[in-house]
């Protein structure tokens, strides 16, 4: 099998993420309405998307940690068919994003970007709530402060288990890609700012496709 591709839009505007959507539907299987971009513009950015991105899976990145029944349901009306909690959330949250995407045959992403150090009682309720996806994620912060992703990910207690789908993100190029793809064997490859801040976003995407396309596990 081989990864899927998700193109993450975040710090750019309105126009640019339309744009790029438009430019690079062929080479992408997701598209993520990342954090910031919901910030700046609201839910009414993941409808606009939607519109533009045909029959892609539309990922909100909402990261929500309360009102999980409230919050996944918001942004799935908006046209998500995905949405993110963050794996640091109460077990009471997980468990009400997770119904909520089920009743609405959507899938369920549980970002690590806030929690990197074992804690066995976590790691048990995040299996309890079977995600759809596992994102194994570095912060911008820490990549553009030099962190690896590989490096940062061996604190993680979740990528040694193998009953889930893992997405990874932050920071990820056609540099690094080869080597975490042969580590981790991704369902997901998330990649924003390689491509979003390429003065070339076409050249990369196809690179990256490229790179997928030959290292299938």
């Amino acid at each position: 099998m081989k990864s899927y591709l998700q193109l993450a839009l975040d710090i750019v505007t309105r126009e640019e993420a339309k744009h790029l959507v438009s430019s690079l539907l062929d080479y992408v299987d997701i598209i993520e309405v990342g954090t910031p971009l919901i910030l700046r513009y609201g839910l009414s950015m993941v409808t606009e998307i939607r519109k533009l991105g045909e029959d892609k899976k539309i990922f909100a990145d909402t990261k929500i940690v309360d009102a999980g029944k409230w919050e996944t349901g918001e942004a799935l009306k908006s046209g998500a068919d995905m949405v993110s909690v963050l794996a640091g959330a109460s077990l009471f949250t997980l468990r009400e994003a997770k119904e909520v995407c089920q009743e609405r045959k959507a899938q369920l992403v549980v970002d690590t970007i806030d929690f990197f150090f074992p804690y066995p009682q976590k790691v048990k309720e995040i299996k309890e709530i079977n995600p759809d996806f596992l994102s194994l994620h570095l912060a911008s912060d820490a990549f553009q402060r030099g962190e690896s992703w590989l490096a940062v990910m061996e604190k993680s207690p979740f990528l040694s288990e193998k009953n889930f789908s893992f997405m990874v993100a932050g920071g990820i190029s056609p540099a690094t890609l080869p080597q975490i793809i042969k580590e981790v064997s991704p369902a997901v490859v998330v990649v924003g700012s390689a491509i979003t801040n390429s003065p070339h976003p076409e050249e990369i995407t196809k690179e990256i496709r490229r790179i997928i396309d030959e290292l299938e596990f």
